[in-house]
C-alpha cells in the first residue's frame, strides 16, 4: 500500500509497504422450506432463511485501538407462485457493537426456476451497505442485484457413472 496523501491530507492510517489486518469471522446460514400438498403430490414452493454473521477485528495501529465486534443478521422470505416463479423480500442489519453504529439493507426480489435444482433471483435493495467480509454471502449493496443458486447432491452428477 502506498502511503500517498488523500484529499483530506495525511492520516495516521496511511502506510508505505505491506499492511496486515487480523479478523475472526464466522457465519451460519440456514433455511426452511415447508412441504405442502397439491393435486396429491408434495411440493416445496416457499422458503424462509436466516443468516447470522460475526466479526471481531483485532487491529491496533501505533497505539490506536481499532478492535471491535460487528454482528450481522439477515432474513429472507420467498413465496412460490406456481412451479417456476416466486416473489419475496430480504432484510439484513449490521451492528457494530463497539461504536454503536447500525446499517440496514432491505428490498424485494423475484425468483425464476428454469430447471430442477436451479434458482435465478433478481432483486433491488432500497437501502443498503457495503461489507467486504460478508458481501459474498449476502446481497447488501444498495441497488439491483442478481444471483444464481444451484443444488448439488448425490444425484446431480449421476449421469457420469462415477458412483457405480
Amino acid at each position: 500500500v502506498a502511503g500517498e496523501a488523500g484529499p483530506a491530507g495525511r492520516t495516521a492510517l496511511a502506510i508505505t509497504g505491506n499492511g496486515a489486518s487480523k479478523r475472526l469471522i464466522g457465519s451460519l446460514s440456514t433455511n426452511w422450506s415447508p412441504v405442502g400438498e397439491e393435486d396429491g403430490r408434495l411440493v416445496r414452493r416457499d422458503e424462509f432463511g436466516l443468516f447470522l454473521g460475526a466479526r471481531y477485528n483485532f487491529d491496533r495501529f501505533e497505539g490506536f485501538d481499532l478492535d471491535g465486534f460487528t454482528g450481522l443478521a439477515g432474513l429472507d422470505a420467498r413465496v412460490g407462485i406456481g412451479d417456476k416463479l416466486d416473489i419475496g423480500a430480504t432484510a439484513t442489519v449490521r451492528a457494530n457493537l463497539t461504536d454503536d453504529t447500525t446499517s440496514f439493507s432491505l428490498g424485494p426480489q423475484i425468483g425464476f426456476t428454469p430447471a430442477d435444482n436451479m434458482l435465478l433471483t433478481v432483486g433491488y435493495n432500497v437501502t443498503g451497505f457495503r461489507d467486504p467480509d460478508f458481501s459474498a454471502a449476502r446481497n447488501t449493496d444498495k441497488g439491483v442485484y442478481a444471483s444464481v443458486r444451484l443444488k448439488f447432491d448425490s444425484d446431480t452428477l449421476s449421469f457420469l457413472g462415477l458412483g457405480r
